[in-house]
């Protein structure tokens, strides 16, 4: 494993130097995330611990912990560039919101199966130097530390892209269900990001890299929610 150095895109909250790609261009995107600024600044009283390591330009993995329905809008407003989050076909296909996961470019994946075209679509976008967010244990609301899904692994060796740990923490009511609740109940929310890590290119994964590569980035997550926790006991 190789520690990937690069600038972090911006300092946290900057609503002027998104960097946003021309396959978002218009005026939706922008317009969603300066509201998402808001809610994030407002509602979550957002607190940085540590400013995004994600690099200017080129691709990136977001591997983050889990809690709330709140955790992608806290990435969205840190990260300093659009991310593309998985989200589960049935909630993609009938959400009323469903614009609002078009415009952000959500990929829709079939819970419990092995969706190859899910897979094939996270790595063209890394190829074409997008931002990938995972949330690595399968589920939200569990904190399973210990079981990141190798899926995780195989994106990472797969592309060669860096890898950015990353933990959120919420202080206060959160919603594990509801979308509305998220955006209306005022939390307080706090992000660490780690420094990027870069694993070794495979064009055929290997298990037991995959193993390997899983157990260090959920090794870094921890470490990173034990040390937000730490700073508030």
């Amino acid at each position: 494993m190789e520690r990937h150095r690069s600038i972090p895109a911006h300092p946290p909250f900057s609503l002027s130097s998104l960097k946003v790609p021309g396959t978002q261009s218009g005026f939706v995107y922008p317009v969603l995330h300066r509201l998402n600024f808001l809610v994030c600044r407002l509602m979550y009283g957002l607190g940085v611990i540590e400013p995004s390591q994600v690099p200017i330009d080129g691709p990136a993995l977001i591997v983050c912990d889990h809690t709330s329905m709140g955790d992608p809008l806290v990435l969205l407003a840190t990260a300093g560039r659009p991310i593309r989050f998985l989200m589960a076909k049935e909630i993609y296909a009938k959400s009323h919101i469903s614009w609002v996961f078009r415009a952000f470019r959500c990929i829709p994946v079939q819970r419990g199966k092995r969706d190859i075209r899910a897979i094939r679509t996270m790595l063209d976008g890394l190829a074409e130097q997008e931002v990938i967010g995972l949330f690595p244990e399968g589920g939200l609301g569990r904190n399973r530390l210990d079981a990141g899904h190798l899926g995780v692994g195989y994106l990472a060796i797969k592309s060669g892209a860096p890898v950015i740990p990353a933990s959120i923490v919420w202080d206060g009511p959160h919603s594990v269900t509801s979308m509305l609740k998220t955006l209306l109940v005022p939390s307080k929310a706090r992000i660490k990001y780690g420094k990027p890590l870069k694993f070794q290119q495979e064009v055929r994964p290997r298990k037991e890299s995959l193993q390997l590569c899983t157990k260090e980035i959920m090794k870094q997550i921890e470490e990173l929610r034990k040390s937000l926790l730490s700073d508030v006991s």
